[in-house]
This record gives C-alpha cells, sequence and structure tokens, in this order.
C-alpha cells in the first residue's frame, strides 16, 4: 500500500510538472510574462512544515514481503508520532502502531523498515534512541 502510495505521488508531480511547462511555454510564444512558480526555499519550507512521511525503499519492500497495509490514516498517525519524537530530540525511534513497528529517522521523516507483530517477539532493536507506542 505505501509504495502505490508513494508512485501515485511521484506520477501525480511529474503529470503536474509538465503541465507547468506546457503552460508556461504557451505563455512565452504569446509573449506574456510567465509568473514565477515558488521559490526552492519557499517549497523546502512547506515540505518541512507538512506532516508527510516517506518510506525508504528497504521500508517499502518490508511492506510488501510482510504483507502490511499502511492506510493513510496509518501515515497520518506516523506522521504526527514522527513530529513527537523530533520534539524530544530523538533522532532515529521505535514507532509501534497496531500490530507493527516501523523503525522512522525523525529528522528526515523517514520510515527505515517496518516489522510485524510476530517477528517482533523474536527481533532486537538496536541504533535507535527512543520508543513511541501509539
Amino acid at each position: 500500500m505505501a509504495n502505490e502510495i508513494n508512485n501515485f505521488k511521484l506520477n501525480d508531480s511529474i503529470i503536474r510538472q509538465a503541465e507547468r511547462l506546457n503552460q508556461a511555454n504557451k505563455a512565452r510564444a504569446l509573449g506574456e510574462p510567465v509568473k514565477p512558480e515558488k521559490s526552492f526555499q519557499e517549497i523546502l519550507d512547506q515540505k518541512i512544515r507538512s506532516n508527510s512521511i516517506t518510506f525508504s525503499k528497504h521500508a517499502n519492500l518490508r511492506t510488501i514481503e510482510r504483507n502490511i497495509e499502511v492506510t493513510q490514516m496509518d501515515l497520518d498517525r506516523l506522521g504526527d508520532a514522527c513530529e513527537k519524537v523530533r520534539e524530544k530530540g530523538i533522532r532515529d525511534a521505535l514507532i509501534v502502531m497496531n500490530d507493527s513497528a516501523f523503525i522512522v529517522n525523525a529528522p528526515n521523516r523517514t520510515v527505515i523498515t517496518v516489522v510485524d507483530k510476530d517477528e517482533m517477539k523474536s527481533n532486537i532493536f538496536t541504533n535507535i534512541d527512543g520508543a513511541l507506542f501509539i
């Protein structure tokens, strides 16, 4: 599911960019001034303020292999949890939600790996600064 969400965002982004380029080219052909898009800094600030969370390639593979379904509501909860651990100064966190555990790099808002409840019983989690149970 997460892989589908990430692919959708990428495809949607490519389509929007192509539409912007077409509009700009039409305006230039007609001699009209082209309205500048947002600056890089504005886009970066907006992205940082957003509650979005991304999955690494490894985490995407693990969700598929382990048949872990991640809904939009789960993504929102992970985003909120990521913000909480960032506020505490935690860099790499174990976030346990539903029947899954997510290792998240809080500053980058990226899920590094995902473990289901069966694997949590026999797993040792290393290189984390903190844990959050939601």
